[in-house]
């Protein structure tokens, strides 16, 4: 995949075979914001997604790392096996080990195909880092 850059706080990055996303955020909630609505923009890049329902989801790891590839998953798990699409989300708390957000979710529309089938999130290449314009990621999506 090429890279394609976004002002929008992702952007892809090169990877053989999966695809590899840096993250970037001025603030820890930010930066999870910015990675949910990249994976998001990763399935159904420029599609309008319906505000259809609220869930808060809360989490809780041991450390920020495991955190972020856990709150990706739940949103992946959502879509999976709800087909379910992230619409908007707001973290309301988060700290290094947890994190709380409203998650907007809705169903794409059905001329709306998902751009890419993600298997997973991998701890493959993962990194985040506080840096002192705010926090920067680097993490892969299994495809």
């Amino acid at each position: 995949m090429m890279t394609k850059d976004t002002d929008r706080g992702w952007s892809f990055l090169e990877h053989t075979a999966d695809i590899r996303m840096e993250i970037r955020g001025g603030n820890l909630a930010e930066l999870f914001q910015n990675a949910a609505l990249g994976l998001m923009d990763t399935l159904f890049s420029g599609c309008p997604i319906a505000r259809e329902k609220n869930i808060l989801l809360e989490i809780e790891e041991l450390t920020v790392e495991e955190l972020l590839v856990t709150w990706l998953r739940e949103i992946l798990y959502r879509y999976q096996t709800e087909g379910l699409a992230l619409a908007d989300l707001n973290v309301l708390e988060i700290s290094q080990n947890k994190v709380t957000g409203n998650l907007v979710w809705g169903s794409p529309p059905e001329n709306c195909l998902p751009e890419a089938e993600i298997k997973g999130v991998t701890y493959h290449g993962l990194s985040v880092q506080e840096h002192e314009s705010g926090y920067l990621a680097h993490i892969v999506f299994d495809i």
